[in-house]
C-alpha cells in the first residue's frame, strides 16, 4: 500500500502544537487519530479487503449521506465520522485503501465482523491483527520519512501524541451466542474480549501511544439482531422494549472492561486511558426515543417485516427465494425516524446524537477534557 508524504508533513507539524492543555479556541493537540474496531466504525476496510463481500457496497446503504453507498454500515455517517468532523479533520481512510486514501490525519484499522479476541469469525482481522497492521504502518512511515527527509525527527512524537480510539466487542457476543452459549456461559466467557482490548492498548503503548478512548458495548437487548436471532434464549422485556437478559450480559462485560482499564492505568506510566460509557447513552436514547425525535426505537428501517423488521436470512438490500417465493428487503422513506438502520447498526441520525453525547465529555471515565484539548465543531 502507499503512504503519503502529506502524512509525514502533518505529523511533523502537528507535534509542535501539543504543549499541554489548550483553550477551546486552539487547534487540536492530536496530530492524528488511529481507530481500531468493527463495523460500528469501519470506513471501508472489509470492502477493500474483500470486494463485493459487504452489504455496505450496495444500495440502500449511504442513502442519507452521501446519497450512494459510502462503505459504511449505515444510511450515512458513523460515530467515527462525526468525531473527525467535530475535530475538523478528514474522514479516516481504511488501512487497506491504497487508492484514493488520505493518511494525513490518521488511519482506520476497523473492519466489519472483527472480534476483540483472536478468532476468525466474520472477519479475519481481529484486534491482534489490527495491532500488527498499526505496527506495519508506523514502521513504513518512519522508514519513508527517513528516506525523504532525515530532519523529520519528530515523527515518533506525533505517534505518541496521537489519539487512539478503540470501538469493538459486539461480535464477541454474537460469536458466543451462535455457538449456543446461554447467558451464564457468555458471562463466564466474555472476559476474553476484555483481554483482547487490554492486549491492544498494551501493544500500542509499547509503540509509543499514550492517549486512548476505549468504548464499551451498547445495550444489545435493544437491537433487532439480538431480539430475533436467538429464540432458544428466553428473555423478559423492560419498559424500553429491550431484552433484559441480553443487556445484563452486556453490562457484566462493561464492568469487566471498566475494571481492567482502571487497573491498566497504573501499569502504563504516562498513559491516559479513558473508558467511554456508550451503554448509558444508547439505552437512554432508546428509552426516550420519542422525545429525541425518533418514531421507532427497536425496529429497523431496512428489512423484510415482522415486529422488528429484521430477518437474519434476508439482510438489508438483499433479495432471496424462500419457500419458493422471492423475498426482498424494503427501506423506510425516512431513516431519521428510526434509531436502527439494518437490524444491527444505528442510523446516521442516531449516530449523530450518540456522538454529541460522547464529545460532551459527560460519559468519559475518568473525566477527559476533549473540548479543552481541541476545538469542537458542531455536528
Amino acid at each position: 500500500m502507499e503512504f503519503h508524504a502529506s502524512f509525514l508533513v502533518l505529523l511533523a507539524a502537528g507535534s509542535g502544537i501539543f504543549g499541554g492543555f489548550l483553550g477551546a479556541s486552539s487547534a487540536c493537540v492530536f496530530p492524528a487519530i488511529f481507530n481500531f474496531g468493527d463495523s460500528t466504525s469501519d470506513t471501508g476496510g472489509i470492502q477493500t479487503a474483500f470486494p463485493t463481500f459487504s452489504q455496505s457496497e450496495f444500495p440502500p446503504y449511504g442513502m442519507t449521506f452521501p446519497g450512494r453507498p459510502f462503505l459504511r454500515y449505515s444510511d450515512g455517517r458513523l460515530g467515527i465520522d462525526f468525531i473527525t468532523e467535530a475535530l475538523g479533520i478528514p474522514y479516516l481512510s481504511s488501512f487497506f485503501q491504497a487508492v484514493g486514501s488520505n493518511f494525513t490525519t490518521g488511519v482506520n484499522f476497523a473492519t466489519a465482523g472483527a472480534t476483540s479476541q483472536a478468532v476468525t469469525y466474520i472477519s479475519p482481522f481481529s484486534l491482534n491483527v489490527q495491532l500488527n497492521q498499526f505496527r506495519e504502518f508506523k514502521q513504513k512511515v518512519l522508514v519513508t520519512g527517513k528516506d525523504m527527509n532525515p530532519r523529520i525527527y519528530s515523527i515518533p512524537d506525533a505517534f505518541s501524541r496521537a489519539l487512539y480510539i478503540v470501538d469493538i466487542g459486539g461480535n464477541d457476543f454474537s460469536y458466543g451466542y451462535n455457538r449456543n452459549m446461554n447467558f451464564d456461559q457468555l458471562k463466564a466467557y466474555i472476559f476474553r474480549a476484555v483481554d483482547g482490548i487490554i492486549a491492544l492498548v498494551k501493544g500500542v503503548y509499547a509503540e509509543g501511544g499514550r492517549t486512548f478512548l476505549v468504548s464499551d458495548v451498547g445495550p444489545q437487548g435493544c437491537i433487532p439482531y439480538f431480539l430475533t436471532n436467538f429464540p432458544n434464549l428466553r428473555v423478559s422485556y423492560d419498559q424500553a422494549g429491550c431484552a433484559i437478559e441480553f443487556n445484563q450480559v452486556t453490562q457484566h462485560y462493561n464492568g469487566l472492561l471498566k475494571q481492567a482499564l482502571s487497573s491498566l492505568r497504573s501499569q502504563l506510566p504516562g498513559s491516559t486511558i479513558i473508558y467511554t460509557n456508550t451503554y448509558d447513552i444508547k439505552y437512554s436514547l432508546t428509552l426516550k426515543a420519542a422525545s429525541n425525535g425518533f418514531q421507532f426505537a427497536t425496529k429497523a428501517c431496512c428489512g423484510i417485516g415482522g415486529n422488528y423488521n429484521y430477518n437474519f436470512a434476508v439482510q438489508c438490500g438483499e433479495s432471496k427465494v424462500m419457500a419458493g417465493k422471492t423475498v426482498a428487503s424494503t427501506t423506510c422513506k425516512n431513516p431519521s425516524a428510526f434509531l436502527n438502520w439494518d437490524g444491527v447498526h444505528y442510523t446516521e441520525a442516531a449516530n449523530r446524537i450518540i456522538t454529541r453525547q460522547i464529545l460532551s465529555g459527560s460519559f468519559f471515565e475518568p473525566s477527559f477534557p476533549l473540548g479543552m484539548l481541541c476545538t469542537l465543531k458542531n455536528i
